[in-house]
């Protein structure tokens, strides 16, 4: 709940957590007007139905140094909610239900189901991409598109490109292209379960919405159209370097300590032997690695911003990445080694 609440501003009401009891089953929902998520649950004991707003971050404070086994009973009393747990006694302030903002509608959605854990394991490996900040609103997000029976997500901040692709258990009615926002997307990762279940996914006019379980997210979509990704992936190559991720990620780690921070550089150099790194940094000094590696390319010199590569790699630890390579002005595609799902598509540098 606390990554939907706002933390401060003009309206506090957003800073709390909205409480109803319905027929016995008890609704938590927080909002900052962009995303929305509610829960609901059973209540042990009948209790009367109402509704009030408790300070969001303060109440789960509270439930998370309750022990864990205590019977948690909640009592509303003259605009203060008490909530009581063994011997202890614990008192918030409250704000009126009525000045909550009205749920999220969504209109005109079309539902998708989908394997919780591997959205997820996309989501997370495709976020890094996300521009933040970017007057370019339409790439401070997410693309999600679903076309016959995939869904793609695709990130982008202008300099580099990430797209992941998961398979759907049906064929989609008709093509759907949302953009989620940067928070969206956090939440809805945080939000996904590490198992197998399907998950589903209603995406309308102005926003979409996840459900899982009992838990509900809503967050609003943002306009704009996303770019033509698929243009901007390479094809033709002169050959591959297949590399274990892990170990190319930590010589990349090492050797940045000593690249020039203003621009982040490093100079990779392809050679039979596998990949060679280097970095420069004016009055502090340099930094070689050599990374054994197959190659099937030309030797070939290049520069490239050392957190972008990181990022790619890091999609592959514990396997082996290749990066195809067409020559030292054309974007590298970094992939798995026989998987593409993952694709992430980065930018060289001047050296």
């Amino acid at each position: 709940m606390a990554g939907a609440a706002m933390r401060s501003g003009s309206m506090p009401v957003l800073e709390n957590v909205l409480l109803s009891n319905t027929a016995g089953r008890l609704t938590l929902k927080a909002t900052d007007l962009e995303v929305e998520l509610q829960s609901v649950g059973d209540v042990a004991e009948h209790i009367d139905d109402g509704a009030v707003t408790v300070p969001c971050k303060k109440l789960i404070d509270i439930v998370r140094a309750l022990p864990d086994a205590g019977q948690v009973t909640v009592k509303l009393s003259a605009n203060k909610l008490a909530i009581t747990c063994g011997k202890g006694r614990y008192t918030l302030a409250t704000l009126p239900a009525t000045e909550f903002p009205e749920a999220m509608k969504l209109a005109g959605a079309q539902l998708i189901r989908i394997e919780s854990r591997a959205l997820r394991k996309v989501m997370e490996r495709v976020s890094v991409a996300m521009a933040k900040g970017d007057v370019r609103t339409y790439l401070n997000g997410m693309l999600f598109k679903a076309t016959d029976a995939k869904l793609e997500c695709v990130a982008s901040d202008g300099h580099r490109l990430a797209v992941g692709e998961v398979a759907l258990p049906e064929r989609v009615a008709k093509n759907l292209a949302v953009i989620v926002p940067r928070k969206g997307v956090a939440e809805i990762v945080s939000l996904l379960p590490q198992d197998d279940a399907l998950v589903s996914i209603e995406a309308g006019e102005q926003q979409v919405r996840v459900v899982v379980g009992d838990t509900t997210l809503t967050t609003r979509l943002v306009a704009g159209t996303f770019p033509d990704f698929e243009r901007v992936i390479p094809t033709d190559f002169a050959g591959s370097v297949t590399v274990g991720a892990g170990e190319l990620f930590e010589a990349v780690r090492r050797t940045a300590l000593l690249a020039e921070s203003k621009y982040n550089t490093l100079r990779l150099s392809f050679t039979d032997e596998g990949i060679k790194l280097h970095a420069k940094a004016e009055g502090s000094g340099s930094a070689n690695e050599e990374v054994i590696a197959t190659t099937t390319v030309p030797k070939l010199d290049f520069g490239i911003n050392h957190h972008y590569l990181t990022d790619a790699l890091d999609a592959f630890i514990g396997e082996s990445a290749c990066i195809h390579v067409r020559d030292a002005s054309t974007s590298l595609l970094v992939t798995g080694t026989g998987d593409s799902s993952i694709r992430h598509v980065v930018m060289p540098m001047r050296i």
